[in-house]
């Protein structure tokens, strides 16, 4: 009963940690990869069919399409509809990152009986003061370090966590599963619903051979005899749910790999050998020192974030060959300790923890997408923890006359790393003070200065986009993306020339880059290059074939050159391939409302207000278009509907005055127009209407006086 009181108390210090550290994030939005994965992902929704989750990847494109990322993790996308539905399918991000917060604290917890199922040789351990016991130190440590903040402020680090629960959870079975059977089928379960959270967890297999060894009693033979009996059979059990699960993964996405850009993971592109392994050794350093002191901390490491060790003249090649000496020195003490006792070591399951599950983002046996990933150290850190735990535990027993020293420093760890993982899911609230936070860490990384100047754009900031985009230049001179969206900048302020020219680079650095041929089209179309406009929409629509935008762009280039069939057909094509394309549904009404064609306008309204029910311009065109086939009581309804929508639109009230007019409804028109110059006392339309109905109704009233 006692016992039970004190992991009781310790579970609950745990998650109070834990809860300590991350509740900031509570109050965070959809930041960075959130908006791919979550905002602009319809296999959350719970109107999408859910056997479309089983299809696609991560991010809901179809995971055998070229461009897909290769991610499949359909539990983890499964986890974002279940907070949907219980948000009413709002995207309430409260919610969102409540329940990565409570993952996150769940993980923490089973982190302590994880740690003491590694700790089966520690005798009396569950007598000793909870500072004094290593399983809670450890897990103490886990739950509250700040390079945390990324798995679980980030909405997509879900996918970390939910690996990293069944990961523990099927190592802490483990030692009580009996019978090859049970055994084979508890951990096939286990690590295929976990890799379905994270491809990762598929680690496990390793962490599950080397404690298989740690848990082999100490034999009175030889260890080749111990090897070749339970450890063998269960050695190839292990391989074969390995190539189960990875035959099935890799036939998911039809034995193809994703293809990343040299500036997602530079070293990994890299044509010297030498370059390859020097910078890939000190990217393992770095995650390392991140572990030891997370004071630099960043969401996107890409680019030239780490520049690229080519030369034994960099100091940073010294660090790395100090480096791999002393793990040779470590990894030769464990090796003689394991041989010499005839067990593996405590600290060797610490280091398998920390080691096996990083090697998917080691670069050693596939390329990956990113220079380093904190949310991929989550795993890892638990072995880290538990080594600095086993450390503090030898210092104490080693300087007992210190002991109060030591835990008095762990307890000031403990309180940093708390105030460090505040301060870092700070940041993550928004997406503007997580970019900006990224300078001090990664100021050659030109990504860090193009999300910056995105926010700044969208916040109407000009002059701070310009002056971002233009370093993201700077510091990546073929950086196709910001040249895209700095030329729109500058178009918009009616820099043409610069414009066209910038996307002109955009366009030979990557070829294919649709937007920027389309975005060429738009500012050649704005320069009276017509059949060059021409040609760069239809550029874009070849290097993606299914381009609503472009389509819309280059049906407003006909009109403007009077081809009002291709025109329309263009527009007809946009709706088709997005049908909640507002504008040009609002572009296909006018111009048919234009042309005297006011029953198709009518039956296409109706049709776009199917898809779009809350598009004020589309009510709008109804309106006029209704108006004009003299049913006036209909064509008053979508005008009155449009203006509910959009109050402070003058031309909605200046039309309905029209229609009240024509209906000779003549109080409501003049309403109608007054309402209309009260918000834009320069709407000409309005003004001349409006002197016309004066004039009316002073030549009725004239009329009236003859008559009498």
């Amino acid at each position: 009963m006692m016992e039970s009181n004190v992991n009781s108390k310790k579970f609950i210090a745990i998650a109070s940690c834990a809860w300590a550290s991350h509740f900031v994030s509570l109050w965070g939005g959809f930041a960075f990869d959130d908006a791919e994965a979550i905002v602009k992902n319809k296999d959350i929704l719970p109107s999408t069919p859910i056997k479309n989750v089983f299809f696609n990847d991560f991010w809901g494109m179809n995971i055998s399409h070229n461009a897909s990322h290769k991610s499949y993790r359909p539990l983890t996308v499964l986890s974002y509809r279940l907070n949907m539905f219980f948000s009413n399918s709002r995207l309430d991000a409260f919610q969102f990152h409540t329940a990565n917060v409570v993952l996150h604290g769940i993980l923490s917890i089973m982190i302590l009986p994880f740690f003491e199922c590694l700790l089966k040789r520690r005798k009396h351990r569950k007598s000793l003061a909870p500072l004094d016991d290593p399983a809670f130190t450890g897990a103490l440590l886990f739950a509250t370090h700040p390079v945390h903040c990324e798995a679980a402020a980030a909405l997509v680090g879900r996918a970390d966590i939910l690996g990293g629960l069944l990961f523990i959870s099927l190592i802490i079975l483990y030692k009580n599963l009996n019978g090859n059977f049970i055994w084979f089928f508890v951990v096939l379960l286990f690590t295929s619903i976990a890799v379905l959270c994270k491809e990762t967890a598929i680690t496990v297999l390793g962490v599950c051979l080397v404690y298989e060894l740690y848990l082999r009693k100490k034999p009175s033979n030889s260890w080749s005899e111990a090897l070749t009996q339970r450890f063998f059979t269960r050695f190839i059990l292990l391989g074969i749910i390995g190539i189960i699960i990875m035959f099935f993964r890799m036939k998911i996405m039809n034995f193809e790999g994703p293809i990343f850009n040299h500036t997602d993971n530079p070293a990994a592109f890299a044509d010297r050998l030498f370059t390859r392994i020097f910078s890939y050794n000190y990217l393992y350093l770095i995650n390392i020192v991140l572990l030891i002191w997370p004071q630099w901390l960043c969401f996107d490491w890409s680019m030239g974030c780490i520049p690229l060790i080519n030369s034994f003249m960099d100091y940073r090649g010294f660090l790395v060959i100090i480096f791999w000496i002393i793990v040779v020195i470590v990894a030769y003490k464990l090796f003689r300790d394991c041989i010499n006792n005839e067990k593996i070591n405590v600290s060797v399951m610490g280091i398998s923890v920390m080691i096996i599950p990083f090697l998917p983002s080691s670069n050693l046996f596939l390329k990956v997408g990113f220079v380093i990933a904190e949310r991929t150290l989550l795993l890892p850190s638990a072995g880290y923890c538990f080594l600095v735990a086993l450390g503090l535990q030898k210092l104490k027993n080693r300087y007992d006359n210190v002991r109060l020293y030591f835990t008095s420093l762990y307890v000031l760890l403990i309180a940093t790393f708390i105030l460090r993982s505040i301060h870092r899911n700070y940041e993550w609230l928004n997406e503007e003070r997580l970019f900006k936070s990224a300078l001090h860490v990664c100021p050659l990384n030109a990504k860090v200065h193009y999300n910056i100047a995105k926010v700044a754009a969208d916040q109407g900031k000009r002059e701070e986009a310009l002056k971002s985009y233009s370093q993201a230049l700077e510091v990546y001179p073929n950086y196709e993306q910001a040249m895209n969206n700095l030329a729109n900048l500058l178009r918009d302020s009616g820099q043409l020339d610069e414009a066209e020219s910038l996307l002109r680079k955009a366009v030979n650095v990557r070829p294919n880059f649709a937007a920027a041929w389309m975005n060429l089209g738009i500012v050649l179309s704005s320069k009276g290059q017509v059949v060059e406009a021409e040609h760069a929409y239809k550029k874009a629509l070849i290097h993606r074939t299914k381009y609503a935008d472009a389509q819309y762009n280059l049906g407003n280039l006909y009109l403007d050159i009077g081809q009002h069939a291709k025109a329309l057909s263009a527009w007809k094509e946009a709706v088709r391939l997005r049908p909640t394309h507002t504008a040009a549904w609002g572009n296909a009404l006018a111009l048919l409302d234009s042309h005297g064609r006011a029953l198709e306008a009518v039956e296409l309204g109706t049709i776009a207000l199917s898809h779009v029910p809350r598009a004020p311009a589309i009510y709008f065109a109804m309106g006029n278009a209704l108006g004009k086939l003299n049913r006036f009581p209909e064509a008053e309804s979508h005008f009155l509907q449009a203006i509910k929508l959009n109050e402070l639109n003058a031309l909605y009230y200046s039309n309905l005055g029209v229609l009240y007019h024509r209906w000779n409804k003549r109080d409501k028109a003049q309403q109608m127009y007054l309402k209309a110059l009260k918000l834009d006392p320069n709407l000409t339309s309005a003004k001349t209407n409006l002197r016309k109905l004066d004039a009316s109704n002073a030549h009725s009233k004239n009329h009236s006086r003859k008559n009498s």
